[in-house]
């Protein structure tokens, strides 16, 4: 089971104030996504699929890993320079809620607020819904 509203691509930016790094997640409609972070000394990416094992809580099993240096000219970072990469088994279980909020600065966004930490961040601003042609940050082609 899935919660349409959680589909979209989730950035931290909005309540990123007086922090060194962002993240990231994104979990498509079909159970796939990625989430990954990034500051100025490097960044990872995680492959995942997600589902919700009741209401208001949702599950992410991450499969894949990619860590290293990264370049950010477009909507998200990039791992470009890996330093390490591999499966990955890690399982999040959280409690959440998609509601309206107001960021410390900025205007109201589509929020998701998790109980347990993803990628060092518990609440995110909707970037988009739609996620046609946004690339995986976990599938290099270099």
């Amino acid at each position: 089971m899935r919660d349409a509203d959680l589909v979209g691509l989730w950035d931290s930016g909005p309540y990123d104030l007086g922090v060194m790094e962002s993240s990231w997640l994104c979990l498509r409609d079909d159970g796939t996504g990625w989430s990954s972070w990034a500051n100025v000394g490097g960044s990872s990416a995680s492959r995942l699929t997600w589902a919700c094992r009741g209401e208001g809580e949702v599950e992410l099993r991450y499969v894949w890993t990619v860590s290293g240096r990264w370049h950010g000219t477009g909507l998200l970072p990039a791992v470009d320079e890996v330093d390490e990469e591999g499966p990955d088994d890690a399982v999040v279980r959280t409690r959440y809620r998609v509601a309206p909020d107001t960021p410390p600065v900025g205007p109201v966004v589509t929020a998701l607020v998790l109980d347990e930490p993803v990628e060092f961040c518990h609440r995110f601003g909707l970037v988009r819904r739609d996620l046609a042609g946004l690339t995986d940050p976990t599938r290099r082609t270099a």
